[in-house]
């Protein structure tokens, strides 16, 4: 009896141990690749960057476990304050691969097949790509593990636990409701007295709602601040909407974004996902369905009100909707690997050949590697790839489909661009006037950065409303800057480009400061070039150049002119180049007032290393209409 006790108790040491080590294996990975600081400016990631540092509001539901956790991380001394938060990300998306192999465990599946099974998830490019950076899916994917885990212990009616967790899991994602039929089915198909021991009911019930209590955060912390996009929370109506995200609803009951995705969608993403093998060896799992009736129906009933919920809901990001649905599949195949790995071994001794051992093992290996295959040469491809260096004009592309990249260790682009923004000489007592995400990169570089907190920041999507307060800000006398084009702001207005920002004069009015080389030579018969310069910015992971001009307009021009801005390597080859409208594309050439002096800008981002000195720039100005060249200049090459 006694090594009988003694066994019983290592089982469950040695799961532990497993588990720890599975987490420890993906916590490396998604350290290797974490973005080092924020990663892109049209998601939600920088939003959660800016507001749990500073305890904000985050968007509808508001995801106040979320914040308050997450606030708690920025506390860290490594890293700027994104790096922290994405380094929540990591540890919650780690610390799921070892639960899921705990799960696994639990539905009865072998250790190698259950550790199998976890890896194939922790590589999976979606589940991957949410560790690497600050989102809410690791930590909801975190929790539906540990519902499912807990769940299964078959103690959940006698014990708190299940409930709290589940709790505070609805204190974090609300789609955290789609588990709860699976849950309560096989609850109550467990204890089926439950519903007749009101004292047990009335435990339950106070450890499931008492975490709810967390989203009294809204409406308590609403009393000082508003959420990013200016909703404040201070009535009952205001706490409501938030929590229930009802403006969202426009996502199950319409198609507000057009989304179309084929039928066969789901099939093909967890293909993506798993591979051939794994999709075929859940399969195989289910079929131990009538050997554990109610652990199967809770795990059916999550995958189908997941797998419902993510076809039903029309967004862009919908991928990471599946992730439950893929943890469900990959339990499952860890039972069907379990499964085959039986049969084969019963087969082999069956067979009594006198290397039975050593076969064993060749052919489980051989099904491992074949499991493996598909995630792990993914895992190569993905850790091949570099961040291509990006400059404004590429980072701040509106309408992107989501990129849900994993590997994000060398991505500074956002970092980049909003440096080269803020961190220039600006008037004191600037206004910039921008997109919610570009102004919320710039509060992120005024939160972490103590960048220049004199300049004043206002966000606004809508084009008529932006162009009301430009008007009302040069009313006031104040340097006004926006971020990119604008409808009938060169009408009312002169601009010229300042770094990746558009600086707005009065009509006539513009300026340019002295540049490097004053040329004074004509472009054309309305123009002439009055200053150039190459410059270096300050950049992290890549080389940035710029090209700057300025244009003397001697009168008016009655035709369209575009840029041709290039850097020529030492054999004559064009190196990058970009052509634009002048004024990142928002001051066109049949707006500009004779008088004035017009800078205009053009970044180059090339890879860290490149020989800049060895670099020549050129600059075409050529007619719109049919591209015919108006006039040109290059350093040292006469005219």
């Amino acid at each position: 009896m006694p090594t009988n006790h003694n066994s019983r108790q290592s089982q469950p040491r040695q799961d532990r141990w497993w588990a720890l080590g599975l987490a420890a294996a993906a916590l490396l990975l998604y350290l290797a690749t974490l973005a080092p600081t924020v990663a892109a400016v049209f998601d939600d990631s920088l939003e959660f960057q800016v507001v749990l540092p500073s305890l904000a509001i985050a968007h509808p539901t508001g995801y106040p476990l979320y914040t308050l956790l997450g606030w708690l991380f920025s506390r860290l001394p490594v890293g700027d304050l994104a790096y922290r938060v994405n380094l929540f990300s990591a540890l919650a998306g780690a610390a799921t691969i070892g639960v899921m192999f705990l799960t696994a465990r639990r539905l009865g599946s072998a250790r190698l097949p259950a550790a199998v099974m976890g890896g194939v998830f922790a590589l999976s490019t979606i589940w991957w790509s949410q560790a690497t950076v600050a989102e809410v899916y690791t930590l909801h994917g975190l929790a539906v593990a540990l519902i499912l885990y807990l769940t299964l212990s078959d103690r959940g009616t006698r014990t708190p636990w299940l409930a709290l967790v589940f709790g505070l899991a609805l204190a974090h994602h609300r789609t955290t409701l789609l588990l709860a039929p699976g849950v309560a089915v096989y609850l109550l198909w467990s204890d089926p007295g439950l519903l007749r021991r009101p004292a047990d009911l009335a435990k339950l019930a106070l450890a499931l709602l008492l975490p709810l209590l967390l989203y009294l955060y809204l409406p308590l912390r609403g009393q000082s601040v508003t959420s990013l996009d200016g909703v404040a929370i201070v009535t009952w109506h205001d706490f409501w909407r938030h929590v229930t995200a009802s403006d969202y609803g426009s996502f199950l009951s319409a198609n507000p974004l057009a989304v179309q995705r084929p039928a066969s969608y789901p099939l093909r993403l967890l293909f993506s996902q798993m591979g051939l093998a794994s999709l075929l060896l859940g399969l195989l799992g289910w079929l131990r369905w009538p050997k554990q009736p109610r652990a199967w129906t809770l795990l059916a009933l999550v995958l189908a009100a997941n797998l419902l919920f993510a076809l039903a809901y029309k967004t862009a990001d919908v991928d990471v909707f599946y992730i439950p649905a893929t943890m469900v599949w990959l339990l499952a195949a860890a039972a069907g690997l379990s499964w085959l790995l039986e049969r084969l071994a019963a087969w082999l001794d069956s067979l009594e050949l006198a290397a039975g051992r050593a076969w064993q093992a060749a052919l489980t290996g051989l099904l491992v590697v074949a499991t493996l295959l598909q995630p792990l040469l993914t895992t190569g491809r993905v850790l091949g790839e570099a961040t291509r260096p990006q400059t404004c004009a590429e980072v701040l592309i509106v309408g992107q489909t989501p990129a849900f990249t994993p590997k994000r260790n060398d991505n500074w682009n956002a970092l980049n661009c909003g440096l080269a923004m803020l961190d220039q000489a600006l008037p004191p007592r600037s206004t910039i006037i921008g997109l919610q995400g570009e102004i919320t990169l710039l509060r992120y570089l005024q939160m972490d950065r103590g960048l220049r907190p004199d300049v004043q920041l206002i966000d606004i999507d809508q084009e008529a409303e932006r162009l009301l307060a430009v008007d009302a800000e040069m009313a006031a006398g104040r340097p006004v800057f926006v971020t990119r084009e604008l409808p009938g702001l060169a009408e009312r207005y002169s601009l010229s480009a300042a770094g990746p920002l558009v600086r707005v004069w009065p009509a006539g009015a513009a300026e340019a400061p002295r540049l490097a080389q004053t040329p004074d030579i004509p472009l054309g018969d309305a123009l002439r070039l009055v200053g150039f310069e190459l410059s270096e910015i300050p950049a992290t992971g890549a080389a940035w150049l710029r090209l700057s001009a300025a244009l003397r307009v001697e009168q008016p021009l009655g035709e369209e002119l575009k840029v041709s801005a290039r850097l020529l390597g030492p054999d004559g080859e064009v190196v990058a180049a970009t052509d634009a409208v002048p004024v990142h594309w928002a001051y066109p050439t049949t707006a500009w007032r004779a008088g004035e002096t017009v800078l205009d800008v053009y970044d180059f981002a090339l890879p860290a290393g490149a020989d800049l000195a060895a670099l020549t720039p050129l600059l075409i100005l050529y007619r719109a209409a049919d591209g015919a060249e108006v006039g040109r200049y290059q350093p040292g090459v006469g005219p």
